[in-house]
């Protein structure tokens, strides 16, 4: 069961990184099956994130949102510098992870050895914070009170998102 959830873990990561690769590389706009891909691609390594992915569900959703092309033009630079490390990142945690779950049941690792993996962790969370927070602070600076009223109704079909609107 161990060597399947590590297969799946390596092939998830290989699939994920190829077509991140592909398509974030450049500030051309993606296609909505382009962002719902993306979506669906962050939502198998979204479990490492405390901060909800946000990016993709607002520019399958630009129109409803009413976005201007300088807001567009600055979230797809925002793409381009930050997509490709914020998924690496993603992924060296679910890596870290499963090393630290294998080491936590081999007898020979001391506890300070797991120590310092849990640290390097904690380490590679805080910058998928970091990149996560940027994109908060992009939206946040950006969006007008409108916009943030339609991105909570468009969120509502995001069971996901819809869940962490605080009800006003």
């Amino acid at each position: 069961m161990k060597s399947l959830s590590v297969l799946y873990l390596c092939l998830l990561y290989f699939f994920i990184t190829q077509s991140v690769v592909a398509a974030h590389d450049s500030t051309h706009p993606l296609t909505d099956e382009q962002w719902q891909q993306v979506e669906k691609n962050l939502e198998l390594i979204d479990s490492v994130n405390y901060v909800p992915t946000l990016l993709p569900v607002i520019m399958r959703n630009q129109d409803a949102l009413m976005l201007t092309s300088e807001q567009l033009q600055h979230f797809r630079d925002w793409r381009k510098e930050n997509y490709v490390p914020m998924v690496n990142t993603m992924n060296e945690i679910i890596q870290m992870r499963v090393e630290i779950k294998r080491a936590s049941l081999d007898a020979s690792v001391s506890g300070e050895e797991l120590q310092s993996m849990l640290d390097h962790a904690h380490d590679a969370q805080k910058r998928l914070m970091s990149i996560k927070l940027s994109c908060r602070k992009m939206l946040v600076e950006s969006f007008d009170g409108e916009q943030w009223e339609n991105f909570a109704f468009v969120a509502s079909d995001y069971p996901k998102l819809a869940a962490f609107f605080r009800q006003q």
